[in-house]
């Protein structure tokens, strides 16, 4: 890593120093900018009620050659960094309530922004649980869809290492340092995320914390954060799983839950979202419906594969619209087709998933 801006300085500063993201707000909303939190902290830290002062002793003790021992750490940990200043940070993650203001990760973020699924569920999973994550998540990495999880045992492991074996792009987040793997019996997963171009293992922690119980509330939110939808496989009336579904919802997120044994202890959070108005998930069709750039996607690759099957008049209307007309009067006239027939005939290749007609105008979708 080269050295740090202003903004990510003085937001890793104040993050390895223990201010949480609340108080981090509070600050930037104080002082108006990171810069002006790094100028004149040491001016206005008595007037600063709302950090303790331990945490106000820490700053100013750190504060002395902070840029360089971090960045040798970075480099040390193969660690990078990303605040919510950057133009790299998450897309998605910006708009949340309560965003992270630092990323601390292994690995890489690109594509981190396109189509991404959440796929979450009981750390105790059952056979059931394991067989239908690893059938929705393959089926949504032919897609080319991201998955992100929360690198846990039973339904997030599965969910990763299928996301790697079909080679989608996952990212797990962590609810620790980045220098901290839990649980151990996931290290080779770990690895084999944050090598090569696989993705990303990401926290908004700093070096060296531990992973507590109520880091992973907090966690919740980033998994749903960084998706357009969030798959639930199996999950218990009460579980992390379904605070990560409360966070998804508050975000706007898709929520689609896969059913389960009614008499199954890890099936009764599933079923209790369907009740309460979660997408019914049995097949990857069902997960399509609800996320338009996927629709848009299988549409297209539909209409490509049957290309083969369409007719002349069919072929020539794609011609047309290829070179830019989409108006149905100009089609008309340059087809040479009666606009009777036109609409029919654009009717079968909407079927089809090759074009949208929308008013006077038809889009090309392939």
């Amino acid at each position: 890593m080269n050295s740090l801006n202003i903004n990510q300085k003085t937001l890793l500063w104040l993050s390895s120093g223990g201010v949480s993201n609340r108080m981090t707000a509070k600050l930037l909303d104080y002082f108006g900018s990171p810069g002006e939190i790094w100028d004149n902290f040491e001016f206005e830290k008595n007037n600063l009620s709302f950090l303790n002062d331990r945490i106000i002793s820490g700053l100013t003790e750190s504060k002395i050659n902070f840029e360089e021992k971090l960045s040798e750490k970075l480099k040390r940990e193969k660690v990078k960094t990303v605040t919510i200043f950057d133009e790299d940070y998450p897309v998605k993650l910006k708009h949340i309530q309560g965003p992270p203001y630092v990323l601390f990760y292994k690995g890489s973020l690109d594509d981190i922004n396109k189509t991404t699924i959440a796929v979450i569920g009981s750390r105790k999973a059952t056979n059931y649980g394991k067989w239908a994550a690893e059938k929705l998540t393959g089926e949504l990495a032919e897609l080319g869809v991201n998955i992100v999880s929360g690198l846990a045992v039973g339904i997030d492991a599965v969910a990763h290492k299928t996301a790697l074996k079909y080679k989608a792009k996952t990212f797990g987040i962590i609810g620790s340092g980045i220098n901290i793997v839990y649980p151990k019996k996931n290290l080779e997963l770990f690895k084999e995320i944050w090598e090569g171009d696989k993705g990303a293992v990401i926290t908004e922690y700093p070096f060296d914390v531990q992973p507590i119980a109520f880091n992973f509330h907090d966690r919740n939110r980033i998994i749903s954060g960084l998706s357009d939808g969030i798959l639930v496989i199996e999950a218990q009336e009460k579980s992390g799983t379904l605070i990560t579904a409360g966070h998804a919802a508050d975000q706007g997120r898709e929520i689609f839950a896969v059913p389960g044994n009614i008499d199954s202890l890890y099936s009764k959070g599933t079923n209790a979202l369907i009740k309460d108005g979660a997408k019914i998930t049995r097949s990857v069709d069902d997960i399509i419906e609800e996320i338009l750039e996927l629709k848009e996607r299988v549409n297209k690759q539909n209409a490509c594969a049957d290309m083969s099957t369409l007719t002349d008049d069919e072929i020539k209307i794609i011609y047309f619209l290829k070179s830019g007309i989409n108006n149905l009067d100009d089609l008309s006239r340059e087809t040479k087709i009666d606009t009777g027939e036109l609409l029919s005939i654009l009717t079968f290749l909407e079927m089809k998933g090759a074009i949208k007609v929308s008013s006077y105008k038809v889009s090309l979708l392939i």
